[in-house]
Formats: structure tokens, sequence, C-alpha cells
């Protein structure tokens, strides 16, 4: 099938032009009153992630933790500061690095999942010069395309020191493990999902003089998505009176719920031989136990002995086996 047996070549140069009036204008202006502003054929891959507590929660975590990491590399007070986190597609990320990129893979388990940071040139190319007794404040060769040994092992050094802060950060929510995997350049063999798949992206930028480099922390959305509302015990809340208000409610209610009860009142135990050979009035001799348990579902919560009570079996309550069960620790004793 031919092109043009889908577009027109006068379809296809409109779509051009309005793409590269879309690209050239600007995207944060409203649009005039009365007229429906043209959506730009890539703007969900722009599109800037709301308010999410967890995330913002963990990127906090992440730049303290980076400031300590980062002065330990580069041997000075490193200021580092975190990007809001994005939702992209991964083919087009991808396609949007520079060459070279250092992609290290990490191997997220328990889930079995990957993830990748990326470590511009630059970022690279002070982490060797520092090494080396530099301060960093170079520039690398642009004629070089690729990494050479040293840069590849003191970037694995740097990124597993990155990979334990992750881990830190992502405690209060899931514990994991972050485990380095292998280094890349290319972005086929450093995939963390398919081309059209969605990825959260968090950067980091690390100053230091004149200096800005950028690191990011590649993850898949299905990891992030789960936890995007949580909480931690840090953060402040501000609905904590209206949380206070369920919650009591919730107490009340379900401490009014119904319960059943059972008890077991004898047991004991015979051997399969002489069980298969029973017969009618053989007998079975049982011990009856001074105190029996009642059980609510297979929880024991209160010992007493059995008895008759106005023409019915019943249990005379001797104590509580576990009060807390009962609601004594939310303010009920009876």
């Amino acid at each position: 099938m031919e092109s043009n047996d889908i577009l027109s070549e006068e379809e296809s140069q409109a779509l051009r032009q309005a793409d590269a009036e879309v690209s050239a204008g600007d995207d944060d202006a409203p649009s005039p009153e009365g007229q429906v502003k043209d959506l730009h054929p890539d703007h969900w891959e722009r599109i800037v992630a709301d308010r999410v507590p967890a995330l913002e929660s963990i990127s906090e975590r992440m730049v303290s933790l980076l400031k300590t990491t980062g002065r330990e590399f580069f041997r000075r007070s490193v200021e580092v500061s975190a990007e809001p986190s994005r939702t992209h597609r991964w083919g087009a990320f991808a396609r949007r690095l520079p060459v070279p990129t250092s992609l290290n893979v990490l191997n997220i388990q328990p889930l079995n999942i990957k993830g990748v940071v990326c470590l511009d040139p630059e970022f690279v190319f002070s982490l060797v010069d520092v090494f080396f007794g530099g301060n960093g404040s170079g520039d690398r060769c642009v004629e070089n395309p690729d990494f050479t040994p040293m840069e590849v092992r003191l970037v694995r050094k740097f990124v597993n020191r990155v990979s334990e802060n992750m881990r830190e950060a992502w405690r209060p929510f899931i514990d994991l493990t972050f485990e380095l995997g292998t280094s890349e350049t290319n972005p086929i063999f450093a995939s963390v999902a398919a081309g059209a798949e969605a990825v959260s992206v968090a950067g980091f930028k690390f100053e230091f003089g004149e200096k800005e480099m950028l690191l990011q922390t590649v993850l898949p959305a299905r990891l992030v998505e789960p936890i995007r509302f949580l909480r931690d015990a840090g953060q402040a809340d501000g609905s904590e009176g209206e949380t206070a208000k369920w919650r009591n409610r919730l107490r009340e209610d379900v401490q009014d719920a119904s319960v059943v009860l059972r008890a077991v009142l004898a047991e004991t135990q015979i051997d399969l031989r002489d069980l298969a050979t029973a017969e009618p009035g053989d007998v079975i001799p049982l011990e009856l136990p001074p105190t029996m348990n009642l059980m609510a579902g297979n929880q024991p919560v209160i010992e007493g002995t059995f008895g008759v009570r106005k023409g019915h079996n019943a249990v005379r309550v001797g104590r509580f086996i576990d009060r807390k069960a009962l609601g004594e620790k939310y303010g009920r004793d009876h």
C-alpha cells in the first residue's frame, strides 16, 4: 500500500506545518477568548504529573541521601535538588537522551522488574576528574562517543551507592532491593519497558561551583502507580481531624457488630484403626476439662466453665483471654 493511499501530500504537509507552529509557540500561553487551543501531538508525553505525595516524599529523602553520597564522591559539598517526577513513554524518553549517556540497569527485587539510573556525560567526566585529583569543572571531549573502562568502573561504584539510597528512600512505602545489573550506552540494551509503555522519570540536579549535572531514575509505571497516593508517617496530613472523627465512628460501629462464638466441650485422640472398626454401642472415653474456651473464629477470647442455665447449655465466664480483641484498648472494658 502506497503512503499516498493513506494521506495525500497536501494533508501530510498540513500536519507538518501545524506541528511546527505549535512547537514554536508558547505552550503555556492562554488561548484567545472564544477560541480553542490546538492539541499538540506529543501533548501526553509532556504532561506534568499532579501532586503525588508518595513520590514527593521519596524525592525529598533521595535529595538528603544524595547530598551525602555526592560529598563522598566529589569531595566537596554538593547542592542537590529534585525535579518534578514526570511520566513518559519509554521510547520517547530514550530518544531524547544525549549521546553517550550512562544507562545503569537496576534489578528491582522481589518484584523482578527493572529500572535505570541515567547519568549524563558531564556527570561521568566529573566523577573521573575528581577521582584523579581534578576539581571536576572541566568539559568532556565530545569526540569520544564511548566511555572508557575507568569511567565505567567509577560510574558503577557511584550507582551502587545510589541504589542503596533508593532502597532507603523507598523503605517507608515498600521494602525493595535495587541491585545494579549491566551498564549500557544504548537504550535498546537498557530497556525497562516496551517503547509505548509508561515510565516514571525523577531527575536530581547536582551543582557545585558553576557546574550542573543531571541524574535521572527511570522506573516502570506499574511500580509507581500502587504507591502514588500513600503517605509515610513523617508527612503531615491536613485532614487529621476528619480522620479522627471517622476512626471513632468506625470503632463504635465495629464494636456493635455481632460475633458468633463457639466452644469445644471436649477433645480426644484415637487410632484410625479403632475408629474404622467402631460399631454402634462402642464407647469412646472422654475427660471433661475443668475449663473450656469460647472462640470467635479460631481466636480464643473467653475462658469459662460448662453448665446449664434455665434449661439451656451455657458457659460461665471465668476470664477474658484477649481483652484487646474485645475492645478494652479502645475504651470498652465490658
